[in-house]
């Protein structure tokens, strides 16, 4: 009984510091009683105070105060009040069929901008299946660039995408692949046509006008800011954490299919495949 009489006394005495510092009375107090269970009177007589609601609304290393008063409005706890919590994702994909719109502007007779490009994905040496990517040729012109010069390279060492592997599957995220030096993701170049003489192995972020909305959207997979090299990924999920982040050039036009039976069908060993997922052919279209 003594050790529980000091205990709070304790508790008193730093609540009283506490609510000195935001000049509020001690008598705001709640009642303090001497065991670890309430008795019923004392929640029926006992008020809650304005001043503890208000302080409890915050957590230590809470994102912003003032969740819990979210929260009984209807708005969702904690992890659902981030910025991406009332995204309007039909106007998004809206906007992102007008980016891709603007390859219409393109002239038609012109073959030396195409607006499409494939690649040709085996999954433990089975038969190569095909995916269809649309690109943004008119709203991004160096990034979908790099992109298909990559896709043009032929052979192993020729530091194109072809015979490259998907080094990592993200399953909340996507297919993670375009390494074309360590093949393992730890490191990236851009075409040697796209990279200037100071930073000749990467390229600036060109702009954030494609949003992760959902599937099939494929984006660069940058280690920072103006960063982009080879490394890429298709995304199988709405991943709104990479818009302003990742720099979104393409989405999949035909087989999608492909990368969902890829992405749930490939047993991971944290985050990387089991198996061996080549690129065994690419190119444009």
């Amino acid at each position: 009984m003594t050790t529980m009489t000091t205990m709070n006394h304790l508790l008193r005495t730093n609540a009283t510091k506490l609510l000195a510092r935001h000049n509020l009375s001690p008598s705001s107090l709640a009642p303090v009683v001497s065991s670890h269970t309430p008795s019923p009177s004392h929640y029926q007589n006992s008020q809650p105070s304005t001043a503890l609601r208000f302080m409890a609304t915050g957590t230590r290393r809470a994102k912003g105060h003032g969740w819990l008063r979210k929260y009984r409005a209807g708005l969702g706890g904690r992890h659902l009040q981030g910025r991406w919590h009332f995204r309007d994702v039909d106007e998004l994909n809206a906007l992102n069929d007008e980016v891709f719109a603007m390859n219409e502007s393109l002239n038609k007779d012109d073959n030396k901008i195409p607006t499409e490009a494939y690649l040709d994905l085996s999954v433990a040496g089975d038969a190569p299946r095909r995916v269809v990517i649309e690109l943004a040729s008119a709203a991004l012109p160096k990034t979908t660039e790099n992109f298909r010069l990559l896709c043009q390279e032929k052979g192993e060492n020729e530091g194109g995408y072809e015979s490259t592997s998907v080094y990592k599957i993200e399953k909340t995220v996507g297919l993670c692949l375009g390494d074309v030096v360590s093949d393992d993701g730890s490191g990236g170049r851009c075409h040697s046509k796209i990279g200037n003489y100071q930073t000749p192995f990467s390229f600036e972020d060109e702009g954030f006008l494609i949003s992760h909305t959902g599937p099939g959207i494929v984006s660069m997979q940058s280690p920072g800011v103006h960063r982009n090299d080879s490394r890429f990924l298709i995304t199988t999920t709405g991943a709104a954490q990479l818009d302003g982040r990742f720099v979104a050039f393409g989405r999949v036009k035909e087989g999608m299919d492909v990368i969902n039976d890829i992405a749930t069908g490939v047993f991971t060993k944290r985050g990387r495949p089991t198996v061996e997922i080549k690129v065994a052919g690419c190119g444009v279209q």
